[in-house]
C-alpha cells in the first residue's frame, strides 16, 4: 500500500491507520476518475425479428406429458400420439349402466336417511303437543333433514342425467340389433322424460319398447312390459305425482299444513327409495339384454387321487 501524501510505500502487513514514514493518516479510499457512462460506447440494440408464429416441432414433444404420453416403442418412428380408441356401444352401455348403479344406490340411500329425518320430525310434532321438546333433538331434526335434504336432489339430479345418457344409448343399440328406427327422435325423447305430464309415460314407454326390441319379437307387435319395467313405471310416476303434490302444498302457511308437509316430504323420500332401487333392476336387466357379459358355466370337479 502506498502512502497518499509522501508517496511511500508501506511495509507488508497491516500498516494501520497511519504512515511509518509520515505519520499521517492513511486514506481509507482511493480516488479513481472515470469517463461518465454517457459517453462511454454502448453496444448496439438487437433488432427485433417479425413474429413467426408458435414454435414448430418436427415431431410431438413428449416434455410434460408424462405419464400420459404413449412411448415409442424401441426401434419404431417417433410417430404421433395415437388416439384413443372409441368404445363400443356395448362396452359405453355397460360403462353407463355401471355408473347409474352406484348414483341410484347412493341415491336410495340419502333418500333413505331424509325420509328417517322427516319421520323423526313427524314425532317431534307429535310429541310437542302437550310436552316441552329438548333443544338437542330438535337440533338433529333439523340437521338430518337440511342436509340430506339438500344432497338428496343433488344426486338424484346426477342419477336422472345418467339415466338419459343409458336410455339414449340402450334404444340406439337396440334399434341397431332389430333393425328398427325409433320414431321418437332424441330431442324429443329428451323433452318427454323432463316436462309433465309427458314424463308419466314417455320413459315407461320407452323402456317397454327397448326391452320388446332387445328380446328380438316381432316390431309390428305392441310391447308388453315385464314386471322390472311395470315397476319402475309404476313408481316413477307415484314419484312425479307425489312431487308436484309436495310443491304445490309448500305455498300453503298453515300449522296443518307444515304437518302435512312433513308427511308428504317423507313419501317422497320413501318413494325415491324405490325408485332408485327399481332403477338398479331394469337397468340391469336391460343392460344383460342388449349387452351380455359371457361368464363361464358348468362345474369344477377336484379329483381325489387313489391311495397308493
Amino acid at each position: 500500500m502506498t502512502c497518499p501524501r509522501c508517496g511511500r510505500e508501506q511495509p507488508p502487513g497491516d500498516p494501520g491507520r497511519f504512515c511509518v514514514h509520515c505519520g499521517r493518516v492513511l486514506s481509507g479510499v482511493r480516488w479513481v476518475a472515470t469517463t461518465p457512462d454517457a459517453l462511454r460506447p454502448r453496444d448496439p440494440a438487437p433488432t427485433r425479428r417479425p413474429y413467426a408464429g408458435p414454435p414448430r416441432y418436427r415431431d410431438i414433444p413428449r416434455w410434460s406429458l408424462w405419464p400420459w404420453a404413449a412411448r415409442p416403442e424401441p426401434g419404431g418412428p417417433d410417430g404421433p400420439l395415437p388416439r384413443r380408441p372409441v368404445p363400443e356401444p356395448a362396452e359405453a352401455l355397460r360403462a353407463h349402466a355401471e355408473l347409474l348403479r352406484r348414483l341410484a344406490a347412493t341415491t336410495a340411500l340419502l333418500a333413505g336417511i331424509a325420509a328417517a329425518g322427516e319421520v323423526f320430525r313427524y314425532v317431534l310434532l307429535v310429541l310437542s303437543r302437550d310436552r316441552a321438546l329438548s333443544g338437542v333433538a330438535l337440533g338433529w331434526s333439523d340437521a338430518l333433514v337440511t342436509l340430506f335434504g339438500l344432497l338428496t336432489p343433488v344426486v338424484a339430479l346426477a342419477t336422472g342425467v345418467v339415466f338419459l345418457r343409458w336410455l339414449l344409448a340402450a334404444r340406439d343399440l337396440a334399434a341397431g340389433e332389430s333393425g328398427t328406427r325409433p320414431w321418437r327422435s332424441r330431442r324429443i325423447l329428451l323433452l318427454g322424460c323432463v316436462l309433465p305430464p309427458f314424463t308419466l309415460t314417455v320413459p315407461g314407454a320407452t323402456l317397454a319398447e327397448i326391452e320388446h326390441a332387445a328380446s328380438g319379437l316381432d316390431p309390428a307387435r305392441r310391447p308388453t312390459p315385464s314386471r322390472p319395467v311395470l315397476t319402475w313405471w309404476a313408481s316413477w310416476a307415484v314419484g312425479v305425482v307425489l312431487g308436484l303434490v309436495t310443491v304445490v302444498h309448500g305455498f300453503w302457511s298453515s300449522t296443518q299444513a307444515l304437518a302435512d308437509g312433513v308427511v308428504l316430504h317423507a313419501l317422497v323420500d320413501v318413494v325415491a327409495v324405490v325408485t332408485a332401487w327399481a332403477t338398479i333392476r331394469v337397468v340391469a336387466h336391460l343392460t344383460e339384454l342388449l349387452a351380455p357379459v359371457l361368464r363361464p358355466t358348468g362345474r369344477t370337479w377336484v379329483v381325489r387321487p387313489a391311495a397308493v
